[in-house]
């Protein structure tokens, strides 16, 4: 019983990623769901995983920043994105600044030991 506590309160430190987005944000995050989803959107498509790799890695929004930006506002989110049974690779590190000004935009992605262009 006290090991299922300690799961549950490990656990409830991240919010359950909305259907459309497998990244886990932390569970005072303010990131809407059309944000989270976008994010993903743009880990499927802007970052060199094949299919298979993509579904084996898991991705955490260990850092999310917000700010204004004229009539909008700007997301830094920061992922770690690694494979669990699979330690030989370094974890990536996923940075992009999604901006929400009426509609969604890509701002900036930069990444570490994970292939991620913009554009």
């Amino acid at each position: 019983m006290a090991g299922v506590a300690v799961l549950l309160c490990a656990l409830a430190g991240f919010a359950t990623s909305p259907t459309g987005s497998r990244i886990l944000f932390p569970g005072d995050s303010n990131v809407p769901a059309s944000v989270q989803e976008f994010a993903w959107r743009v880990i499927q498509t802007q970052c060199r995983y094949q299919r298979l790799e993509l579904e084996e890695r898991s991705y955490w929004a260990y850092r999310v920043e917000t700010r204004r930006v004229g009539a909008g506002v700007a997301y830094e989110i920061h992922v770690l994105s690694d494979v669990a049974w699979k330690k030989t690779e370094p974890s990536a590190f996923i940075d992009m600044t999604v901006v929400d000004d009426g509609s969604l935009r890509l701002a900036g992605l930069t990444s570490k030991f994970a292939v991620c262009a913009s554009g």
